[in-house]
């Protein structure tokens, strides 16, 4: 069973509510599992690329992991704007 058969047996009825809450519940383990392999790769990056196949260079190498890294924070910012209760946010920091 695919993944997208299994949450649509178990959520396909939930409103709308519940099924953000489901959203943000299965999407931040891979978008963790990116940020935290794009991190690994940076760190390790200066090593990696003195090992690199010929054809892929050092450059091409660092500009995936960045954007890698972008697109794991853009993931997680999305993620954030459409899943968050902003109602708790505004009282958290006391805004009304």
């Amino acid at each position: 069973m695919t993944i997208f058969d299994d949450l649509r047996k178990r959520y396909g009825a939930s409103s709308a509510e519940q099924k953000l809450i489901i959203l943000r519940h299965e999407l931040l383990r891979p978008i963790v599992t990116v940020e935290s392999s794009a991190h690994l790769l940076h760190t390790a990056s200066d090593q990696i690329c003195t090992c690199l196949p010929e054809g892929i260079s050092a450059e091409e190498f660092k500009n995936t992991v960045t954007w890698l890294t972008e697109a794991a924070r853009d993931l997680h910012g999305i993620l954030d704007a459409l899943t968050l209760d902003t109602t708790k946010i505004q009282e958290q920091h006391g805004i009304e």
